[in-house]
């Protein structure tokens, strides 16, 4: 999920904090603006709160003159002269809630414009600094604005990426594709061990402009793991069966590029075998050809004998 942070007012920028790459928390400050918008409104408030309370001492006014009406009518006072008062202080309350309106509709501006999920006035000063923040904890994509830059609400001046749920895409060949179904096993693997998915949609069609077509898996990120714009090797399930001997998954080393697992021979020997793998899950893998069934596999401990190749071809160098 991306969020398009765009200011409620037009200025002049004053600070930011944050750059591109930068993780954030959900209300940290991005860009710091002078906001004119804010000033002319905080000017409206005065004017308005003056108006107000002309508004107020006119109704009182019109009030106690058709109190005193009332009481003098028939008398010192006529009839005309108490509807004329009566007319009067109707007046005055019709003003009287129409600047109260005004002073409501600001109050609305105030709490609902520039304040909001992605931006705050500085509250409890009568200044005109408006600070954009983070709606969400994510990590800063763009910051589209510097320190005495313009800005105004056309202006896309920040974008934060919520990567506690992302998207893994990939792309593979159309013959591929219609042996894979949503709801199938998808594992990725990552620096920090393979990360397994479901397997949300699968394009009904591939891309013109690569002839590929896309399969997206949503997952968990809560450890921002998975970055947008990695690239990372993924394994799908088909939703035929995969004929094959199973083994563990750390069972299967990378040696010069091509899959490896070690057969027992003795009590002390080992023997390395190339393999073709059809699936690995993270936890087992099924092997297609190159190993038969029966033979002993090295499980744990195949990292150690795969360092010793390693070091053997280092010695021969």
């Amino acid at each position: 999920r991306v969020v398009h942070i765009h200011p409620a007012g037009s200025g002049k920028v004053l600070a930011v904090p944050v750059q591109p790459g930068m993780h954030v928390a959900r209300g940290q400050a991005l860009v710091r603006y002078q906001d004119h918008s804010l000033h002319v409104a905080r000017l409206q408030a005065v004017q308005m709160r003056a108006a107000l309370t002309a508004a107020v001492a006119a109704q009182a006014d019109a009030a106690g003159a058709v109190q005193r009406a009332r009481a003098l009518a028939g008398e010192s006072i006529s009839m005309a002269e108490l509807r004329r008062r009566q007319d009067a202080l109707a007046q005055a309350d019709a003003s009287l809630r129409a600047r109260q309106a005004d002073m409501d509709t600001l109050g609305h501006r105030f709490a609902e414009e520039f304040n909001s999920p992605s931006e705050q006035d500085s509250r409890g000063t009568e200044d005109e600094t408006s600070t954009l923040i983070s709606p969400v904890d994510g990590m800063v994509q763009t910051i589209g604005t510097s320190v005495a830059g313009d800005v105004d609400p056309t202006m896309d001046v920040a974008t934060v990426a919520d990567l506690s749920h992302v998207w893994i895409i990939s792309d593979i060949a159309p013959d591929q594709a219609a042996r894979i179904a949503p709801g199938g096993q998808q594992v990725t693997q990552v620096a920090s061990g393979p990360v397994i998915s479901r397997i949300d949609t699968v394009d009904g069609m591939a891309s013109p402009l690569t002839g590929l077509v896309r399969v997206i898996s949503s997952v968990v990120n809560p450890n921002s793991a998975l970055m947008p714009g990695m690239v990372l090797d993924a394994t799908l399930a088909q939703r035929d069966s995969v004929a094959g001997i199973v083994v563990p998954s750390e069972a299967i080393q990378r040696i010069d590029g091509r899959s490896v697992v070690f057969v027992r021979v003795s009590v002390t020997d080992y023997r390395p075998v190339v393999v073709d793998v059809a699936l690995d899950d993270g936890r087992q893998a099924v092997i297609r050809s190159g190993l038969k069934e029966g033979e002993p596999v090295v499980g744990h401990g195949s990292f150690a004998l795969r360092s010793v190749i390693g070091l053997a071809g280092m010695d021969a160098d």
